[in-house]
């Protein structure tokens, strides 16, 4: 039994020591995995807007990573298309960073960006995330493939085919929600009542002048008129006082004419960013200006009407945009 015993302990010593001549190996440096990939699959981009891509997945490849674009190609083809891809047009790109509540005229902007020459899509070196912006206007829509080279200290490696994107045609602007009116009882705001969502059109009509103009009309196309104050800011709720966002808040100028709001904007896409609830515009017709369909049971002189709609433009230009109030005629 004891000899057993011993046999057992020797085994156990020769593992344990093993496993620790295993544990002092030391591991190579630099590791570089062959199933590196992008979850995204395809990537696809917006035609015409900046957008950004997720990054690559390295399957525990050691970090720091490079990784350079070696071709673009035509998916169906396999043509090569670097010349297309890769010819740089120019761009106004931020040089400081842009706050619209301080940056408030066109001169402030200009002096926080400035115009390169910058190709339309680009690889980020260390993450391999695909970065485009407006140049995409200038290449044809469609299905490309990404070949790679990504290195480390370990060396480097060619992955073709590694990524997919595609090209799409996309709006120049977007409506992203949807539109809402509610009548407000004129001196108990909290008491509403909930009116027909309303329309939205939206037409680029020019690709210069980077201007919206706005027009609210009733249900019968009769415009209403800011220059007399048939359209108004929207209060906010409560007792803080001040006014729910309108498109005001971030355009350069604003004017009031021929029955329209025109709003001078100066970088895409417009608005920049939100200054907190969306890109969301609010405003109140008061209630001497509107008569209510009977069905809605609402006496003339009781209930302001309140529209809320929204829009984002990402390509310069003039664009119109018509927003109609339902249940509602102009008096």
């Amino acid at each position: 039994m004891k000899k057993v015993n011993n046999k057992i302990n020797l085994v156990f010593v020769v593992g344990l020591f093993m496993i620790v001549l295993s544990a002092c190996k030391k591991v190579p440096d630099g590791f570089l995995s062959a199933l590196v990939r992008y979850e995204e699959v395809p990537i696809n981009v917006p035609k015409g807007r900046a957008y950004v891509s997720s990054a690559l997945n390295l399957d525990g490849s050691q970090k720091p990573v490079k990784v350079k674009l070696v071709h673009i190609r035509d998916k169906v083809t396999g043509e090569i298309l670097d010349d297309v891809f890769l010819k740089e047009y120019p761009l106004l790109v931020w040089k400081g960073y842009y706050d619209p509540k301080l940056d408030t005229t066109l001169e402030m902007i200009d002096a926080k960006r400035e115009q390169k020459m910058v190709a339309p899509v680009s690889i980020n070196e260390s993450s391999g995330q695909l970065e485009a912006n407006y140049n995409t206007i200038n290449v044809p829509s469609g299905s490309y493939i990404l070949d790679l080279e990504i290195s480390n200290e370990s060396g480097n490696k060619i992955y073709e085919g590694i990524g997919e994107f595609n090209i799409l045609d996309t709006p120049s602007f977007e409506v992203p929600a949807g539109r809402s009116t509610v009548a407000m009882k004129v001196g108990a705001e909290s008491t509403t009542k909930t009116l027909p969502a309303g329309l939205i059109s939206v037409k680029r009509i020019s690709e210069e002048g980077n201007k919206v103009i706005v027009q609210i009309v009733d249900k019968n196309g009769v415009p209403f008129n800011p220059e007399t104050g048939e359209i108004a800011r929207r209060p906010q709720s409560g007792t803080a006082g001040g006014w729910l966002q309108t498109m005001q808040d971030y355009a350069l100028d604003y004017q009031a004419v021929n029955n329209q709001m025109e709003f001078t904007y100066a970088v895409v896409p417009f608005p920049l960013a939100s200054l907190g609830n969306g890109f969301n515009y609010y405003y109140r017709i008061p209630t001497q200006f509107v008569h209510f369909d009977e069905e809605l049971e609402i006496p003339d002189d009781t209930y302001s009407c309140n529209a809320r709609f929204s829009f984002r433009a990402h390509q310069p230009g003039t664009y119109e945009v018509l927003v109609t109030v339902l249940g509602v005629t102009h008096r």
